[in-house]
């Protein structure tokens, strides 16, 4: 208990002076300071079984090994560990009794987290609220309906799978039965609704990545743990091979062939 206390002491320690680099403009000491959570990270990682290992941690360690690898921004590290800062500093390490679930959730963050999925949602967010500044949108339902969009993205785009596909599959919804038809009559608004399409197209391909990964981990740890199961079969939130949403598919190719 001891040892598994002093590694995770180091990482609060570590931590703390991260978050105190990543407010600075040294670019280099931020990336020094986040490797050095990750290789705290990984080896508190390393001294416990996998089912004492908390999410918050693994997730830091995702977090920060894709910031000192150059795939995150400090704005994803830093939104991280505040949104964490509570169970990072005061988690109580118990061992006496041991879960024996599987984590979807813990699974799914981790393989998200390495991804592109943080920086492209944030990028719709980015064109959506662009156009709804643009001062070109004069209709007063289109713009309630661009915040509540917004808002929703915002939300959801940090939280469980089904969240995420959720708050995915409204916005696709919403561009291909309304957003779209209305705006793609505003010429000046041409160049946001070609960014907004391109980066909707990443961010499908983005998904089936992400879901293919979930799939065939969680796949793979049930047929390993439950002997008598020799072919898993899971059946989430289904994606072509094109990384289009089965149940939207229709919708997300249309909106290729609209702009």
């Amino acid at each position: 208990m001891r040892f598994v206390t002093e590694k995770y002491n180091s990482v609060v320690s570590a931590t703390d002076l991260l978050v105190r680099s990543l407010s600075g403009e040294k670019a280099q000491d931020k990336k020094e300071k986040a490797l050095a959570v990750n290789n705290s990270t990984g080896d508190l990682l390393s001294a416990l079984a996998k089912n004492d290992q908390p999410v918050w941690l693994t997730g830091l360690n995702q977090h920060t090994r894709s910031y000192a690898e150059g795939r995150s921004t400090s704005y994803h590290l830093m939104q991280f560990i505040l949104e964490n800062r509570v169970n990072i500093t005061t988690h109580s390490w118990v061992f006496d009794q041991k879960s024996e679930a599987f984590d979807f959730d813990s699974v799914f963050e981790r393989y998200r987290s390495e991804s592109r999925l943080p920086e492209l949602f944030d990028e719709i967010v980015r064109i959506l609220e662009e156009i709804q500044n643009s001062g070109e949108v004069d209709s007063v339902t289109m713009m309630s309906a661009l915040g509540k969009v917004i808002a929703t993205l915002k939300k959801s785009k940090d939280g469980s799978y089904f969240s995420v596909n959720s708050a995915w599959s409204f916005l696709v919804s919403f561009l291909q039965n309304y957003m779209w038809a209305e705006l793609i009559k505003l010429p000046v608004l041409g160049t946001a609704m070609e960014a907004l399409k391109q980066t909707i197209e990443q961010t499908n391909q983005e998904m089936f990545k992400v879901h293919t990964e979930v799939q065939n981990e969680m796949q793979r740890t049930v047929e390993e743990q439950v002997k008598g199961l020799n072919r898993s079969n899971f059946k989430f939130i289904g994606y072509d091979k094109n990384g289009h949403n089965l149940e939207i598919s229709s919708e997300v190719k249309a909106l290729s062939t609209t702009v």
